[in-house]
């Protein structure tokens, strides 16, 4: 017998966009196009973001968004369910027994941590420590994987990461080669970027395990500041 949730993921699977009521080539290659490339996205999505990226009518969008959230499952699951899913995260090293105590273990996989502080609070050499120590093996604080660092403010040194690299018992070249970095230069571009994560996961099929933005907020605080000065 097949678990619920293996259900649900063979139907997803199955399901194509194209298999959408009204749905063609054309209109399914506006939605992949504008971020809406699986069933999951549509079901989550609001009407008036499918009229305004798609151009499609809003009777349809609505028509759409219900027939993906009848397929998708949305619905309750048991506490069961979640500790399952709980026993897959894995727990990054820190490389520092106090600092991986105070975060319960290290960082986890599958949420969102934020380093905070004030200018050279080592926020961005966490970050580096991070996209070295994602590589590690698991019997070693590891998640055996690659690191992508999205760099919005140039913070990236690869030399820094050699350094790391050595004091972690790792090869420098390899580990560079498994760090993909891109340079953000605004907030769209940085927001871009982090969808493009997608593909390196689905498209590329490369092990990534750990996303690094670095910094997060920066280039959102100065469209801010632009906007509270008109």
């Amino acid at each position: 017998m097949k678990h619920k949730s293996e259900t649900s993921e063979i139907q997803k699977e199955e399901f194509k966009l194209t298999d959408l009521p009204g749905v063609g080539d054309a209109t399914a290659e506006k939605l992949i196009e504008s971020g809406y490339d699986s069933l999951m996205a549509i079901a989550v999505a609001t009407p008036s973001e499918l009229v305004e990226l798609v151009g499609m009518g809003d009777a349809v969008a609505k028509k759409l968004i219900n027939i993906a959230r009848n397929k998708v499952d949305m619905g309750f699951e048991s506490g069961e369910d979640l500790l399952k899913r709980r026993e897959q995260i894995i727990k990054i090293t820190t490389g520092v027994k106090a600092f991986n105590d105070l975060m319960g273990g290290g960082f986890e996989t599958g949420c969102i941590t934020e380093c905070f502080g004030e200018f050279g609070a080592s926020k961005s050499q966490i970050a580096h420590a991070m996209a070295i120590n994602v590589q590690l093996p698991r019997d070693k604080g590891g998640a055996e994987g690659m690191a992508v660092f999205i760099d919005g403010e140039g913070t990236f040194r690869p030399e820094r990461i050699q350094q790391m690299a050595i004091g972690a018992g790792l090869d420098q070249v390899e580990a560079l080669r498994n760090i993909k970095v891109a340079r953000a230069f605004n907030s769209d571009h940085q927001m871009l970027l982090a969808e493009k994560v997608e593909d390196l996961i689905t498209k590329e099929k490369l092990p990534i395990k750990l996303v690094i933005i670095d910094s997060l907020t920066a280039h959102f605080r100065a469209v801010w500041k632009g906007d509270l000065g008109r």
